[in-house]
């Protein structure tokens, strides 16, 4: 009986998708189909949107699919890496952006290509901006929505669907957040990275024939413009620390004492506090492993 649940817990592939998803999916191979027919001889400005696709399909099977994973009538608000959904929409709308910049750079080869060699490598410092822009994007009000919280009612004990939309109104009802400190050192990092590349970025732009490492890229007009072996450095930089500081916050987040529980819920009646420590044990495996031990 208690496989038998556990596979409950777990959805197939087909109730993955959506038609947000779907959506999102169609419009993006429309774009890059376009891009792609203009016949670039490289695939390095491609990777660019998509791997911001990437990680908003990522956010977005999270956020589509959060209904799908929840309690009946849960009245915990589990949100260790913020709303899943503005974070899908962020960085879908940038890599939709980033798309029709590179469609634009094409087209102006195609049509104009007697001046669009002097300024394709603006083009490519605007995309590096929105590539490294939309990771440090995610984070600047995470603050407001990573944490884990009990949301409560002012009348009866009856639970319903509206009691699940409401927040907190004050802090006494948080499990866990993401203190300031832990906020603070996600910021500055993420700042940081986002303002260092950009200006490293700016200085390969007006030093580019001085750059012994360069790539030659030909656009679909057949002209030939060099640029900085440094476009995979910021391929990989800006999502690989994105994965670190999100493992970061995840763990930040679900690392709170079992004491913490027992103290927000113990004026609740009893049938809700079953119900509340059952949910917490299913989301935090630490807590649960705690429980069982007591």
């Amino acid at each position: 009986m208690k496989e038998k649940n556990n596979k409950h817990q777990y959805l197939s592939i087909k109730e993955l998708f959506s038609e947000i998803l779907l959506r999102d999916i169609l419009l993006f191979i429309f774009l890059f189909v376009l891009v792609v027919i203009q016949r670039w001889n490289n695939i390095l400005p491609l990777l660019f949107p998509l791997v911001n696709f990437i990680f908003s399909i990522f956010f977005r099977i999270l956020s589509t699919n959060r209904r799908r994973t929840e309690f009946k009538n849960s009245i915990i608000l589990y949100n260790p890496l913020g709303l899943e959904k503005k974070h899908a929409n962020r960085l879908f709308f940038c890599a939709i952006f980033q798309l029709i910049l590179i469609f634009w750079l094409g087209a102006e080869s195609l049509y104009n290509p007697h001046i669009v060699h002097w300024y394709a490598m603006f083009f490519f410092g605007i995309l590096i901006f929105i590539y490294t822009f939309s990771f440090f994007w995610i984070f600047i009000d995470l603050w407001k929505y990573s944490k884990i919280e009990i949301l409560k009612k002012d009348q009866g004990d009856n639970l319903t669907q509206d009691f699940k939309s409401q927040f907190a109104s004050d802090l006494n009802n948080l499990i866990s957040f993401l203190n300031p400190k832990n906020f603070k050192l996600v910021s500055f990092t993420s700042l940081s990275v986002f303002i260092g590349l950009n200006i490293l970025d700016i200085i390969l732009i007006f030093s580019i024939g001085l750059d012994s490492f360069s790539i030659e890229l030909t656009l679909p007009g057949y002209q030939i413009i060099t640029l900085s072996c440094m476009l995979y450095g910021f391929l990989i930089i800006s999502p690989s620390l994105t994965i670190l500081l999100l493992i970061y916050i995840y763990k930040a987040v679900n690392n709170f004492r079992v004491d913490t529980i027992y103290e927000l819920i113990k004026t609740f009646p009893r049938n809700i506090q079953i119900k509340i420590i059952e949910n917490v044990k299913v989301l935090n495996n630490k807590i649960k492993e705690h429980l069982k031990s007591e």
